[in-house]
């Protein structure tokens, strides 16, 4: 499980992200505000903040990274996830040469494949609610190689079912 965490301030990120840690998820998202540029480098230092604080408990991952500008202040602060919502070959090339985890997201089984190729560790399904469980486990038999995380529409009441379509993650 990823948790998303759009919209905290960056005095309260820690917090959130130490009762996430006790509430035992170990993956987070800090992600960028695109109608917001003059933000970015408060979300490269929230990213920063709880690499810091909880450096080797909870894996911190930048998301909304579609430019290189945006790449270069998380990988500085330390993410070690970059999350986009679309497939940017870019952002996933530049990920790969730093050595980070790259999670581009993708919509369709073209989109998938080529992110894949160009070296994404896994491909972020979105938006997943757009697609119905049975488009997702259709997606799966021949792409049954492909780590897909589910991001969108994701809830407590249907996180059992997502999973059972072989995803191995959500957000």
């Amino acid at each position: 499980i990823i948790v998303v965490c759009r919209g905290i301030d960056e005095a309260e990120i820690v917090k959130v992200a130490t009762s996430l840690y006790e509430g035992g998820i170990r993956f987070m998202e800090i992600p960028f505000n695109q109608a917001d540029p003059a933000s970015f480098a408060s979300t490269a230092a929230k990213i920063k903040r709880v690499r810091q604080a909880l450096d080797g408990k909870m894996h911190v991952g930048a998301g909304t990274v579609i430019t290189l500008e945006q790449f270069e202040l998380a990988k500085e602060a330390g993410a070690e996830i970059i999350v986009s919502p679309t497939l940017e070959e870019d952002v996933i090339l530049a990920t790969k040469a730093a050595g980070l985890i790259s999670m581009p997201g993708c919509a369709t089984p073209s989109e998938m494949t080529k992110a894949y190729k160009l070296g994404a560790d896994f491909i972020k399904l979105f938006p997943a609610s757009s697609l119905s469980l049975k488009v997702i486990k259709e997606i799966r038999v021949p792409l049954n190689h492909l780590p897909l995380v589910c991001f969108g529409g994701v809830s407590a009441e249907n996180i059992e079912e997502v999973l059972a379509t072989g995803v191995v993650g959500v957000g």
